[in-house]
């Protein structure tokens, strides 16, 4: 039997499953599997959301901190297409493998519309070489100028 643990790290698990046996007193038995999912990186907010009006300034922070026991540096952090957003990131403090980062992603678009990209991050641990972080933004027009 396989579980499934992709996107559930820091949270409790609890699967159900019905073993069949050969045993006339026992034909079925439950078998309940339960633990906790190691989280090898925190990502707050897992998405990015840049909502506002053409010509404000939009930015979000992310901080991504290593999970316990899972320390890592981040090699690098690009935008798959980078079309509408620029990225800037920062280490929380020098222990960078223990605290983390802070990633700051700002708009670049200047026109009303939609956009999505998404945010590959690499990363020095063997466990979890690479993550993502998606981005969705809506730039509306210029607000109407009073009569």
């Amino acid at each position: 039997m396989v579980v499934g643990t992709t996107a559930r790290g820091g949270q409790a698990l609890t699967k159900h499953f019905k073993v069949y046996t050969n045993d006339p007193k026992q034909a079925q038995v439950d078998l309940v599997v339960t633990g906790k999912v190691a989280a090898y990186v925190e990502v707050s907010p897992s998405r990015v959301n840049l909502v506002g009006r053409a010509g404000d300034q939009l930015s979000r922070e992310v901080r991504i901190t290593p999970g316990k026991g899972f320390p890592f540096t981040i090699k690098e952090a690009k935008a798959k297409t980078g079309q509408h957003i620029r990225l800037d990131l920062k280490p929380l403090d020098k222990n960078v493998a223990e605290s983390g980062y802070l990633l700051t992603v700002t708009n670049t678009k200047k026109d009303p519309g939609s956009f999505g990209d998404y945010i590959e991050i690499q990363t020095d641990l063997k466990e979890k070489p690479t993550f993502g972080i998606p981005v969705t933004g809506r730039i509306h027009g210029e607000p109407a100028k009073p009569k």
